[in-house]
This record gives structure tokens, sequence and C-alpha cells, in this order.
């Protein structure tokens, strides 16, 4: 009986892995960004027609408004092509979570894939901005010992509260299947 208490346990044996959530940053983020520029757009037009009642030249006013009608097309153009870029970055990054990692993939035209191991997460929190709780959006900080990457961050990311308990149950259950041995 002593010869197998001193036998260590059997291997833990691994399940299959398990994708538990996957998802992209929200869009919903984009609005503000989508709101800036059509508020830009006016605050310029409306800006050229007060500059052009200052003066009574009817040349001059005409000149001023089709000024302010070029400034707002080209504020368009060049937020229009930020917004574009931000969608693109959104859409080119994926989380993955399972049931013993947690994947980031980023990237459009070249990838960059971080993963963090589910057994090494110490703590989980979220974070969400008023606005982002208006969107129901927020970001979910996960604190690890991993060397490479001890602090994670999934941004932008739909129900941030549920997505924190999902990563924080599933983080425990594996860390109760860690087998710890001592030497004697």
């Amino acid at each position: 009986m002593a010869a197998n208490a001193l036998r260590p346990p059997q291997a833990f044996v691994t399940t299959e892995e398990e994708t538990l959530w996957r998802g992209t940053p929200s869009p919903k983020v984009l609005i503000g960004r989508g709101a800036g520029l059509l508020l830009t757009l006016i605050v310029v037009l409306v800006a050229a027609h007060i500059f052009a009642s200052f003066t009574a030249d009817l040349t001059t006013q005409s000149r001023i408004i089709s000024a302010g009608w070029w400034i707002a097309a080209a504020v368009f153009v060049v937020q229009a092509i930020r917004l574009g870029m931000a969608v693109l970055v959104l859409r080119g990054t994926m989380y993955t979570i399972t049931n013993q990692r947690i994947i980031i993939e980023r990237g459009v035209l070249s990838k960059a894939v971080n993963e963090i191991d589910l057994r090494t997460i110490d703590d989980t929190q979220f974070f969400q901005s008023p606005m982002h709780r208006l969107l129901g959006i927020g970001d979910v900080t996960l604190v690890s010992t991993d060397r490479t990457m001890p602090t994670l961050v999934l941004r932008d990311a739909p129900d941030p509260r549920a997505l924190r308990e999902l990563i924080r149950s599933h983080a425990y259950r594996v860390s109760q299947r860690q087998l710890f041995t001592r030497e004697a």
C-alpha cells in the first residue's frame, strides 16, 4: 500500500481542443468615427457660409462657399480613407477562445498570431467607457504568467463581461487540472 502512495498519479489525459468563442472587435466602435466625419463636414460647410455672409461681394461669397466645399471634400476623402483602414484592421483581427488557449490573429496582408495558454492566466478584467457601455462593447484584459505576453487585451469585444467570465471560468477549470508535484 505504501508503494502505491509514492507512485505519481496517472498523467492527465488531454481532451480535444474545442472552440468556445470566436469573434472580432465590434464594428460599433467605428460609430464615433463616422459621426465625427459627418460633424466635421457640417462644421466646415457652415463655417464657409458664415464667413461668406460677412462679405457683401457676391463673387467673394461664391468663392468662399466653393472653397468650403473643396475643403469639405478633401476632409471627407481623408477621413473616409482612415475609416476604411480602421474597418480593415477590425476585420483583420480575429479572437478565438478554446478550452485550452486564447488566440489572437492580426493582419490584413500579413498575419501575426499570438496565443496564451489558459493555465497561465492569473487575472481577468474588463473595462467599458460610457460610450462603450451604450454600445455593449469593451476591453477584456488578461494578466498572466506568460513570459512573452504577460498582459493581453481583447479590444472592443462584444459583451465583455460575459466574455471575461467565460475566460475566467475556463482558466480556473484548466488550472485545477494541473498536476502539481513536490520534491520530497
